[in-house]
């Protein structure tokens, strides 16, 4: 099953203007940041009818940007551990409202976050069926939903 584009980019917007106030704006795909710059990748995976994974990928600066914004921060700067948070629970909303819109019952799992630069993120066996990129305060920021598909053998 494949979940429209655009009805993630709607949900992308709603998540990010209601928890953050701050909009967001769909782009042409590309990768939210060189791969010398720090990024951060949230990760939730979706279990039971269907399965698969949502990952929320953003360049670090939008993540203390984020962090700020979630933790009412104001002038103090957001450590790793408020980025970390802070995007967990962007992705976890994320996943829970494409988990929404799956057939079917399904679960989700707790979100995961990795921080670091010039690194992939794979996760075995699944492929890319959706993939929206959007902008947020100049920033770029990508959502992908993987599937899982049958292992290898």
């Amino acid at each position: 099953m494949q979940i429209d584009a655009q009805q993630i980019a709607v949900l992308i917007d709603d998540i990010w203007m209601s928890t953050l106030g701050l909009p967001t704006r769909p782009t042409e795909p590309r990768a939210a940041a060189s791969s010398s710059d720090p990024t951060l990748d949230g990760l939730v995976n979706i279990a039971g009818d269907w399965q698969g994974t949502v990952a929320v990928q953003v360049p670090k600066a939008l993540a203390a940007r984020i962090a700020a914004r979630m933790f009412r921060l104001g002038d103090t700067p957001p450590t790793l551990e408020d980025m970390q948070d802070a995007l967990g629970e962007i992705t976890n909303m994320t996943g829970g409202n494409i988990k929404a819109l799956l057939p079917g019952h399904c679960v989700l799992s707790l979100p995961a976050v990795v921080e670091g630069q010039a690194y992939t993120i794979r996760v075995p066996s699944s492929q890319v069926v959706t993939r929206v990129a959007f902008e947020c305060d100049g920033f770029p920021a990508v959502v992908s939903l993987m599937t899982a598909g049958q292992p290898r053998t």
